[in-house]
């Protein structure tokens, strides 16, 4: 299918454009929509289009703040990737557009009230062939809309939460300072909340537009304006004034208080500047408020999402309910948005819209994309033959499949597999088809999709590599497996040891299961693994990680994603004392700051694991600490010797025969452990690393959850059925 991007090309202006991309998935609080029309926004996208990658450069040198942001990175992780990770940010796609209609081809299981057939409009996605919208961003058409009025659907939406916002009164005489789309729609929206409309603008001709759709009164804007206002309030000014501009100057705030009555209202619904006077706010003693585009549920992923609605006892217009209100309004002929469309074009001219936008801004306001020749029916079902096992590789290169490309695989391990010879990417898969073509550009692979299903059976495919989120891995690991591929899982393997079950059931050992256990493979810690092999009798190890904050809304911590921190990162910690030791775990006993009400809450837990051979490993993870502090060190202690690896950095020997090395990279292993996995499915070695090592970690950190939500007592392990390979030795 085709999807509009803007590109960014080095030192040119930027540029929208349709892409070829795969069809996206249908989540299960999804729907899948076969485009009709969509809306460009003329204020929002023609300032997305217009930049460029130079201006990003020059504003971000003239910034303190992002300069020694970059500085930090190039201390913390070297020239190279930063420089790799800079490019990404001023090359990297941005879909474009957010407003449209169409037809439901597929509906997520948990979606209630969208049949497939029917017509929606949906909010928040962009100009794309086939769609794909949560259940809480769609709405039904009414009979009689068409497509093209329906896809103003989302900058109705923001039009009629700023006027929920004024919160106006019969005969109230409001003030719209900005007459270009939404302001055109807040004008129609304030007539039918029963105000009166005084509309400001700069060009004639929009002035002249408000007026034909009802507005009472139009004002060129200028410096008289708030004489003006008073003039014809009866020297009394405005009861609300909607700021619905896009200027970064402070002169549409300091006239909108000059216009309005004392204790009057002011609504920013548009980007202006701010600065707000302070005495004559304060002598007025009025009310600034701003709107949150759609309304209610804006920027709430369990809303968005995952399709978490609010009572409608307590909110009663979230964005979805905004959305459905203005499509009844112009069902009803109460709004009218036909008057504001200056222009249409097919999808394939979408370059011709946004050169139209850029050249000419004047003259637009509502531009149209339409979708004549799309199908309005499934494009996703696929016939697949049974695949065909495969052992080794059947040529030079171990044929891959990524599945997942998140930033931590766009800043590791992506660039190892692109630099790797022993591989080659047939595919990418990924849940949208922007990203699934971008990254599969970016990287090399032959295709991108989004049919993880398809791209499993390929039976010229020999491994796939599971780059998702940490709730997806196992069931992902699991069909991989049964279609006979072999398996790199980034960690954590499982999240729940029911998952644990259903991956010793699966991996029957016919081919290679690995997890990414990187640190397994960092030279120092082979150093030390090496050295601890020649000591014998238990350790006494301590494992410090300075893991810093993470913002609350991060995906870690969202049940539906994750298991939060101590399952997704713990489980590294964990995974290396067994490995130093090569001992069975036995028991945890933790103990963690704070309270927490589910493992996706739980952080800055200390951890003490026992086991079989008489060793002692306490993990301390925690969150609060200064990053000057460095992030991990592990210290280990028997028969008279300290070994003390800091930061993947220095590894320091005390004892009878001390040592030092050094490694000023920090190699954590990153590269070593995706060469060692394609060393193994080449059959060129035997895997250091299998599933029975992933679930074992799971196990640890659940029980590490168990105890500490009782408070510290201690939860026995259960034995593995099976052996890893370093247990085997």
């Amino acid at each position: 299918m085709q999807q509009v991007f803007m590109r960014k090309k080095l030192l040119r202006p930027a540029t929208g454009g349709p892409e070829q991309v795969p069809v996206p998935r249908c989540a299960a609080t999804g729907v899948l929509i076969a485009n009709r029309s969509s809306l460009i926004s003329a204020g929002t996208e023609s300032t997305t289009v217009k930049s460029n990658v130079k201006d990003m450069v020059v504003k971000a040198l003239s910034d303190p703040a992002l300069r020694q942001s970059v500085i930090d990175m190039i201390t913390k992780d070297g020239i190279a990737k930063t420089a790799d990770r800079v490019n990404y940010e001023t090359t990297k796609w941005t879909p474009l557009g957010y407003s449209g209609a169409g037809i439901a081809l597929e509906v997520g299981r948990d979606v209630s009230g969208i049949r497939v057939g029917d017509t929606v409009a949906y909010g928040g996605e962009g100009h794309a062939e086939i769609i794909h919208a949560s259940q809480n961003l769609c709405a039904h058409v009414p009979a009689g809309v068409p497509h093209r009025e329906a896809s103003f659907v989302a900058l109705g939406s923001i039009a009629l939460q700023a006027v929920r916002r004024a919160e106006i009164q019969l005969g109230d005489r409001v003030v719209v300072v900005g007459l270009g789309l939404v302001g055109q729609l807040v004008a129609q929206l304030v007539r039918v909340s029963g105000g009166r409309v005084i509309a400001i603008d700069v060009h004639p001709g929009r002035m002249d537009l408000a007026r034909s759709l009802g507005a009472d009164l139009t004002l060129a804007a200028g410096p008289g304006i708030p004489d003006l206002v008073r003039g014809v309030t009866a020297g009394r000014g405005a009861d609300r004034v909607l700021m619905c501009a896009s200027t970064s100057s402070n002169q549409v705030i300091e006239q909108s208080i000059d216009m309005v009555r004392d204790r009057g209202r002011i609504v920013m619904v548009g980007f202006v500047g701010m600065d707000v006077p302070q005495i004559p706010f304060y002598r007025k003693e009025l009310e600034l408020v701003v709107s949150r585009s759609y309304g209610p549920g804006r920027y709430d992923a369990a809303y968005e999402q995952h399709g978490r609605d609010y009572p409608f006892s307590y909110v009663r217009w979230t964005e979805q309910r905004n959305m459905g209100e203005f499509l009844g309004l112009l069902g009803d002929g109460r709004v009218k948005v036909g008057p504001l469309i200056t222009h249409e074009f097919e999808l394939s001219r979408s370059t011709d819209a946004y050169r139209t936008l850029v050249d000419t801004p004047g003259d637009c306001l509502g531009i149209v994309l339409r979708y004549d020749d799309v199908p309005a029916e499934s494009t996703r079902t696929i016939t697949i033959s049974k695949p065909r096992a495969t052992a080794k590789p059947r040529g030079d290169k171990v044929q891959a499949a990524v599945v997942g490309c998140g930033a931590f695989a766009r800043q590791f391990h992506m660039p190892n597999l692109k630099s790797n010879p022993l591989v080659e990417l047939r595919a990418l898969v990924a849940s949208t088809g922007q990203s699934a073509t971008e990254m599969a550009s970016r990287y090399g692979a032959k295709t991108g999709s989004t049919k993880l299903d398809e791209v499993v059976a390929d039976p010229e495919l020999d491994a796939v590599f599971v780059f998702m989120r940490d709730a997806s891995h196992a069931r992902t690991t699991i069909a991989a497996l049964r279609a006979g591929k072999h398996v790199f899982c980034e960690k954590p393997l499982a999240i729940t040891a029911e998952e644990c079950e259903e991956l010793a059931a699966a991996a029957d050992g016919s081919r290679v299961c690995m997890v990414g256990f990187n640190r397994r493979f960092a030279p120092l810690v082979k150093d030390l693994h090496r050295q601890l092999r020649s000591i014998p009798g238990p350790k006494m190890m301590v494992y410090r990680v300075n893991a810093g904050a993470m913002p609350r809304d991060n995906w870690i911590y969202d049940p539906q994603s994750a298991a939060g921190r101590i399952v997704g990162e713990v489980c590294h910690f964990v995974d290396l004392l067994y490995f130093l030791t090569g001992s069975e775990p036995v028991s945890v006993s933790a103990r963690s700051i704070g309270l927490a009400s589910s493992i996706c809450e739980m952080e800055d837990v200390s951890a003490n694991i026992s086991f079989a051979d008489g060793s002692v490993g306490t993990v301390i993870y925690a969150c609060g600490g200064a990053s000057a502090s460095g992030k991990e060190r592990v210290e280990v202690y028997c028969r008279k010797s300290s070994l003390i690896p800091d930061d993947f950095k220095q590894l320091t020997v005390d004892g009878p025969r001390p040592t030092k090395a050094v490694n000023r990279a920090g190699d954590k292993g990153h590269a070593a452990e995706l060469d060692h996995f394609l060393r193994c499915v080449r059959g060129d070695a035997t895997p250091e690393l299998t599933h029975v090592d992933g679930i074992r970690a799971t196990l640890v950190c659940l029980a590490i959850w168990e105890s500490a939500r009782t408070g510290g007592e201690p939860v026995s392990l259960p034995e593995l059925c099976g052996e890893s390979p370093e247990a085997a030795r």
